[in-house]
């Protein structure tokens, strides 16, 4: 029993890195640029790794591929749906929206999400998972015991310190929204004769935002696009602007 919960931590894993790869590399490839796109600090995106042992389990005797490609999809874009709505609840922002992409359902999922999570799991099921047992099945026992438990320790702790700074993201985006009123970069940077004084400006509010979000938090919002702040939707994008600003300035 041990075993088998070990070799299904390792599939977690090994489904969840593959996910923050993909996700990584459309970024490369749109964006021009890496980016780590996991919400953890490590390399995973959890929610692939999810939707890949669901697949594996809730799907065990489904193996005509149109049938398990159709099943699949509807079960990532419910994993996805709930995923979203649950952490816009829980840290009131909403991390991806897919609002004007087709056939999306409330910004959440939409139509590209369900055919690449569909041939994905379809895969997995089919290929993946059972090359990757076979792999774990010739492992002596004590490998598998102190890998699984040496990756579960990282993780657990990767995602309290996540989770802490999820937590108080909300808050913090709210300080600084008031910091960018009071300062009115927008308009002062707009101006060509003040242009000094815009420069002063835009070196303390990114300090003030260095002050006042963690790495983890201006992580988030520049690798997340369309993230917003459900307390306030303009604040997220002018931070990410401002983030912007800074880089550039920084890396003249």
């Amino acid at each position: 029993m041990l075993v088998t919960v070990e070799e299904y931590w390792l599939c977690w894993l090994a489904y969840a890195f593959a996910g923050w790869f993909w996700e990584t590399m459309l970024s490369v490839v749109l964006r021009k640029r890496f980016e780590d796109r996991g919400v953890l600090n490590g390399p995973l995106c959890p929610i692939y790794g999810f939707g890949g042992l669901l697949v594996v389990m809730l799907l065990a005797d489904v193996n005509d591929p149109l049938a398990l490609f159709l099943s699949s999809g509807v079960l990532a874009c419910t994993l996805e749906y709930l995923s979203s709505w649950a952490i816009e609840r829980l840290f009131h922002v909403r991390l991806w929206d897919y609002t004007g992409k087709p056939f999306n359902i409330n910004g959440r999922v939409y139509l590209n999400g369900f055919i690449a999570f569909g041939a994905g799991a379809t895969a997995i099921k089919l290929v993946i998972q059972p090359w990757m047992i076979g792999i774990m099945d010739s492992w002596p026992p004590t490998v598998l015991h102190w890998a699984s438990g040496v990756l579960l320790a990282a993780t657990v702790a990767d995602a309290a310190v996540t989770c802490a700074g999820l937590y108080s993201f909300d808050t913090r985006l709210a300080r600084v929204a008031a910091d960018i009123r009071e300062l009115k970069l927008e308009q002062i940077a707009d101006i060509d004769e003040r242009i000094d004084l815009a420069n002063e400006r835009l070196a303390l509010a990114d300090e003030r935002l260095r002050e006042v979000l963690s790495w983890q938090q201006r992580r988030l919002i520049r690798v997340f696009p369309s993230m917003v702040s459900v307390r306030d939707d303009r604040v997220a994008e002018r931070v990410r602007s401002l983030l912007e600003k800074a880089r550039s300035k920084r890396s003249r």
